[in-house]
């Protein structure tokens, strides 16, 4: 049976050696990770004051509301978290340290779940605007762990992960 892998990359954005491209992403990838926790902040403020409106009214979307607001909350603690390991990865790759990189890569596949959980649990309650963040957000990390997992491998004498 054919398995199907993530590729694996000789370049970053096809120019940059790859080592530059995970220090690139991962400053780039933590100024992003911190703007979009300020971005779910602003949206758990509109979200606690329409259930606190809603509460007022006695209204039944309050509950849901409710829901939508904790997993919104997990989400901004959890970007914090990933923040403060995307630059402790920096520090990893300017280190060569494998190991640090490869607990990143567990920890941010894990984060990664859980994001796309927290994302599609209140999809339905977000603005385009958030929608769009969330998804481009999205979109960077998935090269990002391609980029981190071509490095992983080329400085790998192996080349196992």
């Amino acid at each position: 049976m054919a398995r199907m892998e993530l590729p694996v990359l000789d370049k970053f954005c096809f120019v940059f050696n790859l080592r530059g491209g995970c220090i690139t992403m991962g400053i780039i990838n933590s100024i992003l990770t911190f703007v979009l926790a300020v971005i779910l902040i602003t949206f758990a403020v509109d979200i606690k004051s329409a259930t606190e409106a809603q509460l007022r009214r006695d209204d039944a979307d309050a509950a849901m509301s409710s829901v939508v607001y904790t997993i919104v909350i997990l989400l901004v603690v959890l970007l914090f978290v990933k923040f403060f390991f995307d630059l402790v990865f920096v520090y990893a790759v300017y280190k060569e340290k494998c190991g640090i990189m490869k607990k990143y890569c567990i920890f941010w596949i894990i984060f990664l779940v859980l994001f796309i959980i927290g994302f599609l649990k209140s999809l339905f309650h977000m603005g385009a605007g958030h929608v769009i963040a969330q998804i481009l957000f999205l979109a960077e990390n998935f090269y990002y762990i391609v980029v981190i997992r071509s490095y992983l491998i080329s400085i790998n004498e192996d080349g196992v992960l």
